[in-house]
């Protein structure tokens, strides 16, 4: 379903409106930014919460500064704006929201840095992957290193690195792409952040992995740590701990919470979700509709029908 309108650089726009031009330095040479992120509907409350969109929109800043876009952007001023949009297009289910930033220099050079211009989207979506489980396979295709490209930022360059592995991955036969460091060691998969749970521990590759320094990623952390009262760790992951796991889960903004079933057709463990993703899928679930105490800074209620 499309939406009425969309923004661009703040007005609403008809969805059909919201264009670039084709020698634009963003469809030239892929110089910008975005964030994705989600609301969620409560039927109990008759409410629709947007989830950590404050830290998405600073990280949309964050970006912009380490690809070196010009523009001075206020993070609460681009939060009330996606909230606007949202409400204009009366929305009462779940979402996922994109907002964008691109160069948009006519017949523009690859060392343009402005004028900058931001589009946002408010999209109905269900779940992104529909399956209770992945199967994964490792990519031939090598991270992105920190010294070639910054990972840990959402540039829209960096996502044809996940882009390959996706498409390699399902031309064999599987669900989703893991991706390796260059030297090796696990970094993420393609668009989402991996965990792994070894010896009753859970594990994640930490930031300077090649990963991006993931929101949904964070908030596992969190309610692992503080819900659930997990051991956790931050740590470099070989390839062969995805065989041995007791479990493996992805996690995004997109994702949510999955649980991975099988590395290269190996299953890990007994090839079904584990006890510890089934508990942080409930988990997170309940916390991006509010339901969770260390959940309630994180949710922004769109229409104000519910706890503000």
């Amino acid at each position: 379903m499309k939406p009425t309108y969309l923004l661009r650089n703040g007005e609403l726009t008809p969805y059909d409106d919201a264009r670039i031009h084709v020698l634009s330095t963003a469809t030239k040479y892929g110089v910008g930014v975005f964030e994705g992120f989600r609301a969620y509907w409560s039927e109990p409350d008759q409410e629709l919460y947007a989830f950590r969109i404050a830290d998405h929109m600073r990280r949309l800043v964050d970006s912009m500064k380490v690809v070196e876009i010009e523009g001075e952007l206020d993070p609460e001023v681009l939060t009330g704006q996606l909230l606007d949009l949202i409400r204009a297009n009366e929305l009462r289910q779940d979402l996922h929201m994109r907002a964008q930033v691109f160069v948009e220099a006519d017949d523009g050079k690859p060392d343009d840095v402005g004028p900058a211009s931001v589009y946002m989207a408010a999209i109905p979506m269900s779940r992104y992957f529909t399956r209770a489980g992945l199967d994964v396979q490792i990519s031939s295709w090598a991270r992105i290193s920190d010294t070639s490209m910054p990972p840990r930022v959402k540039s829209i360059a960096n996502y044809q690195n996940g882009r390959l592995a996706l498409l390699e991955a399902k031309r064999n036969g599987y669900d989703a792409a893991l991706l390796m460091t260059g030297d090796g060691r696990v970094s993420e998969g393609a668009g989402y952040n991996v965990f792994v749970v070894r010896h009753g521990r859970l594990c994640t590759p930490p930031v300077t992995e090649s990963i991006l320094e993931g929101i949904t990623r964070d908030s596992v952390l969190t309610l692992a740590a503080e819900e659930l009262g997990l051991d956790v760790e931050q740590r470099p992951i070989d390839r062969s701990e995805l065989y041995s796991a007791e479990e493996v889960f992805v996690c995004g903004s997109a994702a949510e919470v999955v649980a991975v079933l099988s590395v290269d057709r190996k299953p890990v463990a007994d090839g079904k979700p584990g006890a510890i993703t089934a508990g942080l899928q409930d988990l997170y679930q309940r916390a991006v509709r509010g339901q969770v105490a260390q959940a309630h800074d994180w949710v922004v209620p769109v229409y104000g029908t519910a706890r503000g």
